[in-house]
């Protein structure tokens, strides 16, 4: 799935510095997008690194709940732990892909 990355120059509702559209809908905060279940929102003041590892997180958090059909505390959390690989969120053939990153959903 290709995403959109739009930048915003406050934090997000609640103090977020990075927001997709599933984890906004479960928490109730407005995400008002075009094509929103393409669209990830980066706080812009933060650095390169965290940034991108923001980026990942929520690829792979929008990933957990919309696909996997987890709630948002599961989502986070497996986002989290997916963070620490330090690697891309696969595009394509994901479940196979973190396989073979050696990373095991936490259900």
């Amino acid at each position: 799935m290709k995403y959109k990355i739009k930048y915003t120059q406050k934090k997000i509702k609640g103090g977020y510095i990075g927001m997709n559209s599933e984890a906004a809908r479960q928490l109730k905060i407005p995400f008002k997008h075009k094509k929103p279940k393409h669209t990830i929102v980066i706080y812009d003041k933060l650095s390169k690194g965290v940034k991108r590892t923001t980026i990942e997180h929520e690829k792979a958090e929008m990933y957990f709940a919309r696909v996997l059909g987890m709630g948002r505390k599961k989502s986070h959390y497996n986002a989290l732990r997916f963070e620490k690989l330090d690697k891309p969120f696969p595009q394509e053939n994901i479940r196979r892909e973190l396989k073979n990153m050696g990373f095991k959903i936490i259900w």
